[in-house]
């Protein structure tokens, strides 16, 4: 390597061989030259290393103090930071140029305002009318879309594609059920829509057919709308009012009196794969055979900007969980209880004046039952026909 070829601020290992070389060194120093890592050899050997700019001045105090100087490493820094300058400014272009060309296509679709079509169907009708992950967004007419995905989703009343970067965000507007339109001038009887015994019957139109302390069964009559004329004839109106009654409940919740119960065996295992658009590319040895009796729980993280952009590569992290299946108790008293409320109290247009729970054991199975003591108004409207 010949040292005088390279410039800038290169670093260079010298030796100086001399009868004093303590002399070449201080004239160095008076020179202003800078030297560092200096070594002694022997009694007429020193090593250092200075500047490659100094490497001239050095030569020539060497001749001056009739001493051999020999150049033995050089490390060209500057270049070397140039090198890598330049590579990362590449890389900063590649990456950017990367970016600029994934964002014309679509890595991420987004559904929004659908509460009881599903995510997954409307994705998968989605995919059919054209929006779907790998899309080359710029030829894609929401209108298009709109007229594709319309027609095969009836309850969508309105739906539009928003896309912005790589994201494909849909709006969905699902079409309201129409409630039931009677005509509140028809005529109508009251009858009983559920089992019971009365303790109050209140008729602000139309004709009483019961009295309290009187049982009743569901679908009996309660009032009638059919109401007799001084003019020989029966004039008909739209009975309303309240009937309360008691009546009584009894709802059954059966579980199994054993289940199986998982519990962690061993240590967990993580496996990692990388999402690069539709393509998998795992970080692991996979047999391909189900994993048994083990527990998967997967993470997926989407790289990118949450609401702005995001890129065509996913993370996938899986954990696996080893378990053994132990025999136990397959059933929870207090939950069961608390269910049997929830649903008693959902279906009781009134209220509940006293419960209790009983449990008994049956084949294997445990069952526990509710019963419930309630008074509520079990007047319903039925139209006359006819």
């Amino acid at each position: 390597m010949n040292i005088k070829e390279k410039s800038g601020q290169g670093r260079i290992r010298l030796q100086i061989f001399a009868a004093l070389p303590e002399s070449y060194i201080n004239a160095a120093a008076a020179s202003g030259i800078e030297i560092w890592r200096l070594k002694r050899i022997d009694s007429n050997t020193l090593c250092f290393d200075a500047f490659e700019s100094s490497l001239e001045m050095l030569e020539q105090l060497a001749k001056a103090c009739s001493a051999e100087i020999e150049v033995f490493r050089y490390r060209a820094v500057r270049r070397r930071i140039l090198k890598s300058r330049w590579l990362l400014l590449l890389l900063c272009l590649g990456m950017g140029t990367l970016l600029l060309i994934s964002s014309l296509f679509i890595w991420k679709v987004e559904v929004h305002g659908n509460s009881h079509l599903s995510k997954g169907e409307i994705l998968r009708v989605l995919e059919d009318s054209g929006i779907y992950v790998g899309r080359f967004w710029p030829g894609i007419k929401a209108d298009d879309v709109r007229g594709e995905f319309m027609p095969k989703l009836p309850d969508v009343g309105w739906m539009t594609v928003n896309i912005s970067g790589s994201r494909a965000v849909v709006l969905i507007n699902e079409r309201q059920q129409k409630p039931e339109i009677y005509d509140e001038a028809a005529a109508a009887d009251l009858i009983a829509s559920k089992t019971g015994l009365l303790r109050r019957v209140s008729v602000l139109n139309g004709k009483a057919a019961v009295e309290p302390g009187q049982a009743v069964v569901v679908g009996e009559k309660l009032a009638d709308g059919r109401l007799e004329s001084i003019m020989g004839s029966e004039r008909l109106v739209r009975a309303r009012g309240s009937v309360m009654a008691d009546t009584w409940y009894e709802i059954d919740s059966v579980c199994p009196e054993e289940m199986e119960l998982k519990s962690q065996r061993g240590i967990s295992r993580h496996r990692f794969a990388l999402v690069l658009g539709k393509r998998r590319i795992n970080f692991y040895i996979s047999s391909g055979k189900a994993i048994d009796e083990c527990d998967k729980i997967i993470n997926d993280y989407t790289l990118g900007v949450e609401g702005h952009f995001a890129l065509p590569l996913r993370l996938v992290h899986e954990v696996i969980i080893p378990y053994e299946s132990t025999a136990g108790k397959g059933y929870d008293t207090e939950e069961m209880g608390r269910s049997l409320l929830a649903t008693l109290d959902s279906s009781v247009e009134g209220q509940i004046l006293q419960s209790s729970l009983t449990e008994s054991f049956a084949r294997g199975l445990y069952v526990l039952t509710l019963r419930a003591h309630c008074i509520e108004n079990i007047a319903q409207t039925q139209e006359l026909t006819g």
